[in-house]
């Protein structure tokens, strides 16, 4: 181990023991259970099969290596021209090819990224500056020139991290540097932005993040100091305010700055760095911040209508939804983070990309056609979305203090370490979110103890768990569910979460209507799919007026993804409300929400206090709800 892990290690350790003894301390004062602490793993421990392989693998073959990189990023870099492009979002990409090469192994991408930083490098000015505008005087104030820089930035410390490439972590230190002492020498320098729309926290997101990022590898506190000291990060709090007026809303920008702040938490364990990302959570689950769908923003700002036209949406904020909740996730041990990462990931980010993985969408409404980025491989929502799905495999498993946590469930292998000499390998076994069964094999390297914990989502009131054949136990939903045993090869897991159809209650533009969800899947209505209903002149998704008892059994359907599922249903003519008593209802199909072709999401009922309608599990829980650990 050189001197460089060492470092890395004792100040994780470090920031981790400072965490745990405050937190510990608040838990016991206030007679509540210890918090339990998840500790991610490397990407290149997680294998995903399932389907977040198979999108994983699209995403390798359909998009990131048919992107011509010298077209689209390296000869601006290269060339510098005068009129430079807006905003390329190269950093992005690079940090998506070498997390995506991590975590596949795939020998293409491992030649892509070393193609890139090479070229990327050769670029990079004596003072460090690597970038692509061409006037010295110009640089930072270019408006986006900081942004990318931070993401470059990130990328190369990524590069450093997951592969051991010292090249790269000097010309990350080398850019880090040259931006950082431009700062210090004149602490009034700000990007240029037009009609004061664009402000200095939307221009210089993710700046925070890299220079934290470069000091746990560099262990120079340099980096760390100038976050604090110049971009004052500890004194991120705004208020969130609804409307698309400006950056000064704007959703992605708050969550990536609370972000930075909660890497900064980990080191300083400052408290009030906690205010700006709880705040947000907060907003998402008792402002009616977040929607069904696992996401926020309208316009890219915040949003809290519940509208799901047109702009709303951001695929860019999606990302970063599951980026703060895997965080606090990390930090709190609170299984409904996890519940709301799987609500995200399967509906707003799933849906987020074409069928084939190759384009991308800017915003995913639920009400209305969607359509694809007119960006192409260029700018942040694309390259943001090929980021997460580099990062899904890293939010499956992660590790505790004294043993493992299965966080999402999909068909996978990880190896671990949950002790010093002891290697467990976890085979998963599952078709979610078909089914809620998933059988778990556990190999550990020797006989030993060790806690195995599984998250039981809220949405399923009671599962069963067992060991080995054993009479099987039933658990509550909502926590994450402990086991504590003495484990041997051979030993196997079957843990069953019963899917029933929910129809959760519409909120705020919502009410009077309901959406149909099954785990933690939406479904929607594709016209395509219903042409008896589509071809009727006052057809709207929006007005159709769904039987809720007349949902049957799942429907097996591979027109979504393979081995997928529709929603069969009964419904009313449009047009006939005032009369449907009287007026024969005909066959419904709803498909899962990333159908390419869904329209609507929300359906009118015959009485919206029907006992059949429930409330949201994720938002709004009752009075009396506490944070089961299970710990």
């Amino acid at each position: 181990m050189n001197h460089t892990t060492c470092r890395r290690i004792i100040v994780l350790l470090a920031g981790i023991a400072s965490l745990s003894s405050a937190t510990a301390a608040e838990q016991l004062k206030s007679g509540q259970p210890p918090v339990l602490t998840l500790t991610p793993v490397r990407l290149n421990q997680v294998k995903a099969e399932g389907e977040f392989g198979r999108r994983i693998g699209q995403i390798i073959e359909n998009d990131i290596l048919k992107v011509d990189v010298e077209q689209a990023f390296l000869q601006q870099f290269r060339e510098r021209p005068a009129e430079p492009f807006p905003y390329l979002g190269c950093g992005k990409f690079l940090d998506a090819v070498v997390r995506l090469a991590s975590c596949s192994g795939d020998s293409r991408l491992v030649a892509l990224k070393q193609k890139m930083i090479g070229e990327l490098i050769a670029t990079q000015d004596a003072d460090g500056y690597l970038g692509w505008v061409k006037d010295p005087q110009r640089r930072i104030r270019q408006l986006w020139d900081l942004h990318e820089a931070s993401y470059l930035t990130w990328a190369l410390v990524s590069d450093y991290s997951l592969f051991g490439e010292k090249a790269s972590l000097e010309a990350a230190r080398k850019l880090a540097d040259n931006f950082t002492a431009r700062f210090s020498a004149d602490p009034t320098l700000r990007p240029d932005t037009s009609n004061g729309v664009v402000t200095f926290e939307g221009s210089q997101l993710g700046f925070d993040r890299a220079l934290l990022a470069l000091s746990r590898e560099t262990g120079d506190p340099k980096y760390r100091d100038f976050c604090v000291r110049v971009l004052k990060l500890g004194e991120f709090n705004p208020a969130i305010k609804m409307g698309p007026t400006s950056l000064a809303n704007h959703a992605y920008t708050y969550l990536g700055h609370s972000l930075a702040q909660l890497d900064l938490f980990r080191v300083s364990g400052d408290p009030d760095l906690l205010r700006a990302p709880k705040r947000a959570v907060d907003f998402f689950r008792h402002g009616n911040g977040m929607l069904v769908t696992g996401t926020c923003s309208e316009g890219e700002c915040w949003h809290d209508t519940q509208s799901g036209l047109q702009n709303t949406a951001e695929t860019c904020m999606g990302a970063y939804v599951i980026r703060l909740l895997d965080s606090l996730l990390q930090l709190e041990g609170d299984s409904l983070y996890g519940d709301m990462m799987e609500r995200t990931i399967y509906n707003a980010m799933f849906a987020a990309v074409s069928p084939d993985g190759r384009r991308n969408r800017y915003f995913t409404p639920f009400d209305g056609r969607r359509s694809y980025d007119r960006h192409g491989d260029r700018f942040c929502c694309h390259n943001n979305l090929r980021r997460f799905f580099a990062d899904l495999p890293g939010w499956m498993y992660y590790q505790t203090s004294d043993g493992i946590a299965v966080n999402l469930y999909n068909a996978s292998t990880t190896t671990l370490e949950p002790k010093q000499g002891l290697e467990v390998k976890l085979q998963q076994e599952t078709d979610y979110p078909t089914s809620g069964d998933v059988l778990l094999r556990v190999t550990p390297s020797l006989e030993a103890e060790f806690t195995l914990r599984l998250r039981i989502p809220r949405w399923c009131r009671t599962a069963t768990v067992s060991v080995n054949g054993a009479a099987a136990e039933e658990v509550v939903g909502g926590r994450f569910h402990s086991l504590a045993r003495v484990w041997k090869a051979g030993d196997q897991v079957a843990l069953k979460l019963p899917m029933e159809w929910r129809l959760v209650k519409g909120r705020q533009s919502q009410t009077g209507r309901a959406a149909i969800l099954r785990g933690p899947v939406i479904f929607t209505l594709n016209p395509k799919r219903n042409p008896e209903f589509s071809k009727h002149p006052d057809f709207e998704p929006r007005q159709l007026l769904i039987d809720p008892p007349s949902v049957e059994i799942p429907l097996a359907d591979d027109s979504v993804r393979p081995h997928g599922m529709a929603c069969q249903l009964k419904a009313w003519p449009p047009g006939n409300f005032n009369f449907w008593p009287f007026i024969d209802r005909m066959p419904l199909v709803l498909t899962e929400f990333p159908d390419a072709g869904g329209e609507g999401i929300y359906f009118l009922v015959p009485d919206s206090s029907s006992p059949l309608l429930v409330d949201d599990e994720l938002f709004d829980l009752p009075a009396g709800h506490t944070n089961a650990s299970g710990s």
